[in-house]
């Protein structure tokens, strides 16, 4: 078998977890900011069920902070959707478990289903204002 064009990946650290963080605006602005934050706001728009890939790229990151980023942070989630309130269950389930395992504690969250509609829509950022006047 000719394996001239094949790529053979070394494993430096067998049985561990390493990873390889790259010098990004994550690393260099977000992380930095998220750590001496006491309250996190995590915004999305519903994207198949689940949160878009903006946000998971940051939340994948959390790994290499998860000691530093555990407990002492207040959370809000703004979700924003097409579709009925059913169609943010998977996503309403993702935070719920992403918040209990950072220790996170959840004050508030808006879910705007059905944002396509002008007047829904109205009624959501309002919802969030007052929300935000609350902390």
């Amino acid at each position: 078998m000719d394996i001239s064009g094949m790529i053979k990946l070394e494993d430096n650290h067998p049985g561990q977890e390493v990873a390889i963080e790259p010098n990004d605006v994550i690393t260099n602005e977000v992380m930095p900011k998220l750590l001496a934050a006491d309250m996190v706001v995590l915004v999305s728009s519903l994207y198949y069920y689940g949160i878009n890939a903006a946000l998971k790229a940051v939340i994948d990151r959390f790994y290499n902070y998860n000691h530093e980023l555990h407990g002492g942070k207040k959370a809000i989630t703004l979700v924003s959707g097409y579709g009925q309130a059913d169609a943010f269950a998977s996503l309403n389930l993702y935070f719920k478990q992403l918040l209990e395992y950072m220790r996170w504690d959840k004050v508030g969250e808006v879910l705007a289903a059905d944002s396509w509609n002008n007047q829904k829509l109205a009624k959501h950022v309002e919802e969030a204002y007052q929300l935000g006047k609350t902390v």
